[in-house]
């Protein structure tokens, strides 16, 4: 695999948000497969509403999601997306 360099120019409040919004896009490329990180940017774009979402039905820092918690992720999901 080649490294490529790229120069950039991205918007942020402080240097410290720069830094969250690299370090995310470094995680979504260490975690990702290319053609996943595309689809998903992809999701994204068309639909933004989806990040609100995502928050809202994300579980906290060290809850697991039972089988009902994924059923009512997915009944709000059709209920929101549909």
């Amino acid at each position: 695999m080649k490294t490529y360099t790229v120069n950039l120019s991205i918007e942020a409040e402080s240097p410290e948000a720069l830094e969250e919004k690299l370090q995310a896009f470094q995680d979504l490329m260490d975690n990702m497969h290319h053609d996943d990180l595309v689809q998903a940017v992809d999701v994204i774009v068309e639909n933004p509403e989806i990040i609100e979402f995502i928050k809202e039905v994300a579980p906290e820092d060290g809850q697991e999601l039972t089988m009902g918690d994924y059923l009512n992720i997915a009944r709000k999901a059709f209920t929101r997306f549909s």
